[in-house]
C-alpha cells in the first residue's frame, strides 16, 4: 500500500539543478556517482536543461546514497558551505541584486517552488523576532535530517554572501530531527547552538536585520531577474491535481498557537477559489475539507506528542482544539488509541 508520504514524494518536484549541484560536489570529494541516478530511477538525460525537475522522492534518494558514500556525519552542513549562487537557480541571483535583506527574502518565499515545491519557504514575525522557515513550513512528510541541515545553512551562508557580513549568524535556529551524535560543526557554520526535536525547523533573527543592504545590489538587474523567475514559475507543472496539498499547506500555515482550524470560506480564498468550488473539487478527488483538517491536525499532534516536555493539554491547545476532551476523542478517532499510549509506543 502506498503511504501519504510516498505519494507525496512522487508528486513533488526539485529542481535539477539542484540535483546536478548535489552530484558535481560529491564528485569533487572523489566519490564515484556512476549508476546512483539508475538506482533513484532517474536517467542523466533527466537533468539536463535549466528548467528540468526530478521527483522529489528520487532526489532524496540521491541524497541518502551520496551521504552514505561520504562517510560524513555533517554532510548537510559541509554541502551547504561550499555552495555558489547557481545552485540556487535565479533565486540566489535575484537576492544577491535585491536592495535589502527585507526584499532578497521576500523574492525568495515568492519564487521558492522554483526550488522545490513541497513546502515552501515563509518569513514571519514571532515572539519580537523573524522567524525564516527554510522550505519547510506545512510540510507533513519527513525531511531527512542532511538535507534540513543543508538547506537551513544555505540560507545563513547565501545571507551572509550578500551582505557581506562573514560572521553573521542567527539569534536561533531550530531543527525537527534529533540531535545528532556532536554539534561542533554547527557551532562552526551557524555560530549559534541549534536545538533538536522542535516542532518546526526554522532560524531567528532581530527584525532590524531586514534593514541590512545588500553588497551586490543591482536593482535594474533585479528587476529583469524577477520577470525570468515569473515566467519559470508560470510554467511549472499546475498543481491543481495536488489540490489537497494546497488545501493542507494553507490549513498548516493558519493551524497553531491556540488558533482553531481556518473556515473552508478563508483557506477557499486564499486559493482564489469559491468556497463551493473547493468543496466541489475536493469531492472529486475522493477528499473533504474536514478530512483534511484532520490529517493536519493529527500530523502536528504526532509531532508534538513526540516532544516529552510538551503535556497534552498544550498539544491540544496548538493543534487547535478548544479543550483537552476533544482533543483525546479525535485522536483516538484517528489512531484508535489515546495520546498517552501513543507516546509509549515511540
Amino acid at each position: 500500500m502506498r503511504t501519504e508520504e510516498a505519494d507525496a514524494g512522487m508528486r513533488f518536484t526539485v529542481s535539477a539543478g539542484a540535483l546536478a549541484a548535489l552530484l558535481a560536489y560529491a564528485r569533487g570529494l572523489g566519490i564515484g556517482t556512476r549508476g546512483m541516478l539508475g538506482s533513484a530511477g532517474l536517467e542523466e538525460a533527466s537533468l539536463s536543461g535549466p528548467e528540468a525537475r526530478v521527483p522529489q522522492a528520487a532526489y532524496n534518494k540521491v541524497w541518502d546514497l551520496v551521504v552514505e558514500a561520504s562517510g560524513d556525519e555533517d554532510f548537510g552542513l559541509h554541502f551547504a558551505e561550499r555552495l555558489d549562487l547557481d545552485a540556487f537557480h535565479v533565486i540566489g541571483h535575484l537576492a544577491a541584486k535585491s536592495a535589502t535583506v527585507r526584499e532578497a527574502l521576500n523574492r525568495i518565499v515568492a519564487y521558492s517552488r522554483i526550488l522545490h515545491d513541497a513546502g515552501r519557504v515563509e518569513l514571519e514575525a514571532h515572539e519580537g523576532q523573524m522567524f525564516l522557515y527554510p522550505g519547510c513550513r506545512g510540510l507533513l512528510h519527513s525531511w531527512p535530517r542532511h538535507i534540513a541541515e543543508f538547506a537551513t545553512t544555505s540560507a545563513v551562508v547565501l545571507l551572509r554572501r550578500i551582505t557581506g557580513q562573514r560572521g553573521w549568524a542567527p539569534t536561533e535556529l531550530r531543527f525537527r530531527h534529533a540531535e545528532p551524535r556532536r554539534q561542533t560543526e554547527h557551532r562552526r557554520l551557524l555560530g549559534v547552538s541549534p536545538s533538536f526535536s522542535q516542532p518546526e525547523t526554522l532560524l531567528a533573527f532581530p527584525p532590524d536585520f531586514l534593514d541590512t543592504p545588500i553588497v551586490t545590489r543591482e536593482p535594474g538587474v533585479g528587476s529583469y531577474l524577477e520577470a525570468y523567475a515569473r515566467d519559470v514559475l508560470s510554467r511549472l507543472p499546475s498543481t491543481e491535481e495536488d489540490l489537497p496539498a494546497r488545501v493542507r499547506h494553507a490549513i498548516a500555515q493558519r493551524l497553531g498557537n491556540g488558533a482553531p482550524p481556518p473556515d473552508v470560506e478563508d483557506v477557499a480564498s486564499q486559493l482564489a477559489l469559491g468556497a463551493r468550488t473547493l468543496q466541489r473539487r475536493l469531492r472529486e478527488q475522493n477528499t473533504t475539507y474536514a478530512e483534511l483538517v484532520g490529517e493536519v491536525q493529527r500530523a502536528y499532534a504526532e509531532r508534538y506528542l513526540a516532544d516529552e516536555g510538551m503535556t497534552v493539554a498544550e498539544v491540544a491547545f496548538l493543534t487547535g482544539f478548544a479543550d483537552v476532551a476533544s482533543f483525546h476523542r479525535a485522536f483516538r478517532r484517528w489512531t484508535g488509541t489515546t495520546p498517552a499510549a501513543f507516546r509509549t509506543t515511540r
